[in-house]
């Protein structure tokens, strides 16, 4: 297996674009670089197609975004409509309404919809509606990933270029950490307008710590966004909020809205939604109400509401994770890596060992997955398009690959096996 095209333009790209890439997560520095695909020409189902020609299973699909399979006839067919219809015009298009209406219907939080390009955009609506109604300025954030914004990567190491001055407005408290959001919020409920989370940050939430939540920004006139980027409509047709039966007062959603295509949605409680009736309080963007996207979304939500996508995506994701964690156990690897998460959306965690770091890890892991049409990313999304053959093949290739890991962790040679440039990124999540 060549990755001598991949090369070529990773070479290139580096001259025009800075990291190579606009998105981050799709950084070549989060792949092993003379080892891994780094550019994709076409996608099917569950495969992808590299520049190379090679194929692989894949498992991030598009980060989350990819539901029912790449390339889904049914949605492209709907989207491709919207597009020979004119795309976008002077005025707003029906779809527009219809879906609105539509994620009012299936979504718990949502009396209103304001649509947007992507996620980040979204986030921001949320916590200009929390500042504006409730008149506070401070923003709890949960763990997770908000964007690329600056009120939240003001708080983060990823800040440069953000006014310091911003750090103060967002107070970061750890995931599953109950003790430490109640403590926070009961000597400062008067300067917190918003508490933001993912409901599920890799780990699942602890009993009763999403109802607790809810309970105290209940009281304490703070404003409970749900960021349901990764869970919308992968968990359940109406996000993580149905499946755990707790409604936020806001909720962003995308990704798997529109199985790909470019759409992400603020929806929330009426009174809060109403706000951006006020032209000053102020959110827009010229490209967010395309209709090709919209058409995209409404066929995937059909399709979901069939109810054989989430049942697949689900049974998919727990052979899978049972057959990970029992080979972890077989290949005595449970000190140093664990598979964690619901079915649809779980994390393979590893940890540093003495002389290696996580990243040369997962380096060898990648490597090894590859060289057996598999893209090994550390996560895994399953989609419609992911038969049991697959899930079949993909356990057959990390029982072989952790085999190669247990012997390299125990003969010291993992660092010298790596075959490229090793990984030297951090993902949004690190």
């Amino acid at each position: 297996m060549n990755f001598d095209n991949s090369i070529k333009i990773y070479n290139e790209s580096m001259k025009v674009i800075p990291m190579g890439t606009s998105t981050f997560s799709r950084n070549p520095n989060l792949f092993v670089i003379g080892s891994s695909p780094l550019f994709i020409k076409s996608a099917k189902g569950s495969r992808i197609y590299d520049v190379d020609d090679n194929e692989f299973i894949d498992y991030s699909m598009s980060l989350s975004m990819v539901t029912l399979g790449y390339a889904h006839p049914e949605v492209n067919e709907a989207a491709k409509t919207g597009i020979d219809e004119g795309l976008i015009y002077t005025l707003s298009c029906p779809e527009e309404t219809m879906l609105a209406k539509k994620l009012t219907e299936i979504i718990p939080c949502a009396d209103m919809v304001r649509f947007f390009k992507n996620g980040s955009d979204s986030c921001e609506g949320a916590i200009k509606l929390a500042r504006y109604c409730t008149g506070k300025l401070k923003v709890i954030s949960v763990g997770g990933y908000h964007g690329f914004h600056d009120w939240f990567t003001a708080s983060t190491a990823r800040n440069k270029g953000i006014p310091e001055m911003l750090r103060e407005w967002v107070i970061n408290v750890p995931y599953n950490d109950i003790n430490s959001i109640e403590k926070t919020i009961a000597t400062r409920s008067n300067e917190i307008a918003a508490l933001i989370m993912e409901p599920l940050v890799n780990y699942e939430p602890e009993t009763g710590f999403l109802q607790k939540i809810r309970e105290l920004t209940s009281q304490n006139n703070i404003v409970m966004i749900f960021d349901e980027m990764k869970t919308g409509f992968r968990l359940d047709l109406g996000g993580a909020q149905q499946y755990f039966k707790v409604t936020p007062d806001l909720a962003v959603f995308g990704k798997g809205l529109s199985n790909g295509f470019p759409l992400s949605a603020l929806a929330g409680k009426r009174d809060l939604m109403k706000q951006f009736e006020d032209e000053n309080c102020f959110m827009s963007g010229s490209y967010a109400t395309e209709k090709m996207s919209f058409r995209a979304a409404l066929k995937t939500i059909e399709i979901l509401e069939r109810g054989e996508a989430l049942k697949h995506i689900w049974e998919m994701g727990r052979i899978l994770k049972k057959g990970i964690a029992d080979l972890i156990v077989k290949h005595k690897l449970s000190g140093m890596m664990k598979i964690i998460g619901l079915a649809p959306m779980t994390h393979l965690i590893l940890s540093d060992q003495p002389g290696l770091t996580t990243n040369e890890i997962k380096s060898f892991i990648q490597q090894e997955c590859v060289k057996r049409s598999v893209l090994f990313v550390g996560y895994h999304h399953p989609s419609l398009g992911h038969t049991r053959e697959d899930i079949n093949y993909t356990l057959k290739v990390y029982d072989e690959v952790f085999s190669l890991l247990s012997k390299a962790l125990a003969d010291k040679t993992l660092k010298s096996k790596i075959e490229g440039k090793a990984i030297s990124a951090f993902g949004v999540r690190r």
